[in-house]
């Protein structure tokens, strides 16, 4: 394995380190800082027991602190990563709440601060950049997990700009069960490349995310509103295997099918 180059730029509260890397994996362990993850190249996936949560370019993820977990990452090209660790203390003058693992799109604001304060070590108003970088931080934070706690209630297309993502968007509703990607990019005159690029653009996730939301949001509405049985509603929103359709559901919502279905009867 090729020696680990890191650059590290060190503030008060804030650590940057921007890494080149092969694959690699560390095992169970914990920190007391806010950690983050944004790959440059190759994937980084983070394992803390229940969930396994993967981002690669353009995406970031968030380890909240004192949680035991493992880090993997694969190689690609030299496996170039950005990893930033925030101290409790500078994160709750900036944070009032608390955030599980997650992946989110990445914030062009963040990422250009981060590479700023990394090559400039020790700019005038140093506090102002860090500051600018939580607040960035905390809103994409905010809109990723208000997205997985409330699903996708309201539809994108009238959020899309690109009447190209529009066109994708309505073919994804017309049979969530039966998606083929590369098929929806052509019929909406895309490549796969761009359609990927674009729909993240526009919907701020990938269609893949997009599609899981979509089916368990329906999943939701029939296990409220028909007698239908829960394997019947696994196959209807698209999932040929029960046990990854109720792993599915309870990773998004936190509930099991049937434990939503109760809850929704007492209502």
């Amino acid at each position: 394995m090729s020696k680990i180059r890191d650059t590290v730029a060190e503030f008060p509260g804030l650590t940057i380190i921007h890494q080149k890397i092969p694959s690699h994996e560390v095992g169970q362990h914990r920190h007391s800082e806010h950690e983050f993850f944004m790959p440059l190249q190759g994937e980084i996936t983070v394992h803390d027991g229940q969930q396994s949560v993967k981002a690669g370019p353009g995406r970031m993820l968030y380890v909240p602190p004192d949680l035991d977990h493992q880090f993997s990452s694969t190689a690609q090209g030299a496996g170039e990563r950005m990893i930033w660790l925030v101290e409790n203390k500078l994160w709750k003058k900036h944070v009032s709440e608390d955030f599980k693992v997650c992946a989110m799109p990445v914030n062009s604001l963040a990422k250009e601060l981060l590479f700023y304060l990394l090559i400039h070590r020790n700019p005038k108003g140093v506090q102002y950049f860090i500051s600018a970088l939580m607040q960035s931080l905390t809103e994409s934070l905010g809109v990723s997990q208000t997205s997985k706690r409330d699903l996708i209630s309201e539809r994108f297309e009238v959020k899309a700009r690109d009447l190209r993502i529009k066109k994708a968007l309505q073919l994804i509703e017309n049979d969530l069960s039966k998606i083929h990607l590369p098929e929806i990019a052509r019929l909406s005159g895309m490549s796969s490349r761009n359609f990927n690029r674009l729909f993240l653009i526009d919907c701020g996730m990938n269609p893949k995310e997009y599609i899981i939301l979509r089916r368990i949001d329906s999943a939701q509405i029939l296990l409220r509103e028909s007698n239908k049985t829960i394997t019947d509603i696994s196959l209807e929103v698209g999932y040929n295997s029960l046990s990854k359709f109720i792993g599915t559901f309870k990773k998004i919502t936190g509930q099991l099918p049937s434990d939503y279905r109760n809850n929704q009867k007492q209502i």
